[in-house]
């Protein structure tokens, strides 16, 4: 069963002044008080999927939710937000991945976002418009 909130983070994440980062920060903070957005993305990443305890827990709602962010911003593939999120410890500290904790691949970041339908991501955005 996939989880509503992320882990925990392995090490203290970096903090980098810079304009971008400070960005994603604000970003960061607002979504922090939109708890429901991640439950929304949750459900859709639920359909089709049979309770199971086997293999990785794969990514929580939070983190797609916040992997979607990253990519519309920045209008990059998957291959790219990929090697952002490998690369950078802004963007991994804003997907809530940890440091210790292993980067999704291209594959496992074009599954899940692929699964949360645009209904979702639509209800997502009047949240945030309703909390602007």
């Amino acid at each position: 069963m996939r989880k509503n909130v992320a882990p925990q983070l392995g090490l203290v994440s970096q903090i980098v002044d810079h304009p971008h980062a400070r960005e994603l920060a604000r970003i960061s903070e607002v979504l922090d008080k939109l708890p429901q957005a991640a439950k929304l993305v949750v459900q859709d990443l639920a359909i089709g999927t049979g309770a199971s305890n086997a293999g990785r827990g794969g990514m929580s709602g939070e983190q797609v939710l916040r992997a979607v962010v990253l990519k519309q911003m920045h209008e990059w593939s998957y291959a790219d937000l990929a090697f952002h999120l490998a690369d950078s410890s802004t963007f991994r500290t804003f997907c809530r991945i940890g440091m210790c904790e292993r980067e999704p691949k291209k594959s496992a970041l074009a599954a899940n976002i692929k699964r949360v339908k645009p209904e979702t991501l639509e209800q997502v955005n009047r949240l945030i418009v309703g909390r602007a």
